[in-house]
């Protein structure tokens, strides 16, 4: 059996600011990592393409109780502000998953 080194909590407690990208593209930055698809990237993956199909991932998302659907998905957003940190803006997605209203939708596959 592979014997598995875990991390101390200092090393954990680097990897926020080490892999941060904060500042990483400038104060006035908006898109964040996004900056890593550059146009060279994009003609990359244009090159991957092997039909023009595309397929969609969305999925009706019933927020409403009725007779068919008595345990409703919810959803809300938060934002928590942190001042000149920035702070975090958030979604609550909260699902019975084996309902009549919804599906497992813990797998791509099972989309």
């Amino acid at each position: 059996m592979t014997e598995r080194n875990l991390p101390t909590r200092e090393e954990v407690d680097s990897y926020f600011k080490n892999r941060s990208n904060w500042g990483r593209w400038g104060k006035d930055d908006e898109v964040g990592a996004i900056n890593l698809i550059t146009p060279q990237k994009r003609i990359a993956a244009a090159g991957l393409v092997r039909s023009g199909r595309s397929v969609s991932l969305s999925r009706y998302f019933p927020k409403t109780p009725s007779p068919e659907n008595p345990t409703p998905a919810q959803h809300w957003m938060r934002t928590v502000p942190r001042g000149e940190k920035g702070g975090l803006s958030a979604d609550y997605y909260g699902i019975y998953y084996h309902g009549v209203g919804s599906a497992d939708l813990d797998a791509l596959g099972l989309v």
